[in-house]
């Protein structure tokens, strides 16, 4: 695995932190209960594509599985 494929995938892995806040920020600011629903559903959509992509890391990065090992992660 090449260092430019781990800094990508970490890079989209702050993306995902960073749309998941942003989420939350507009649910918690809207007032329409519809709005609240959807948006709530596509923050966890956001989840789900930052657990695929832990996933990923963790198989392709030796160093970050063994952390991920020893925390029990």
């Amino acid at each position: 695995m090449n260092n430019k494929d781990l800094k990508n995938l970490r890079e989209d892995l702050k993306g995902e932190l960073t749309a998941i806040n942003d989420y939350e920020e507009h649910i918690d600011a809207a007032d329409n209960e519809k709005i609240k629903k959807v948006l709530g559903h596509v923050r966890d959509d956001e989840k789900e594509h930052f657990a695929e992509l832990t996933k990923l890391l963790r198989e392709l990065d030796e160093t970050q599985r063994e952390k991920f090992e020893k925390e029990e992660l």
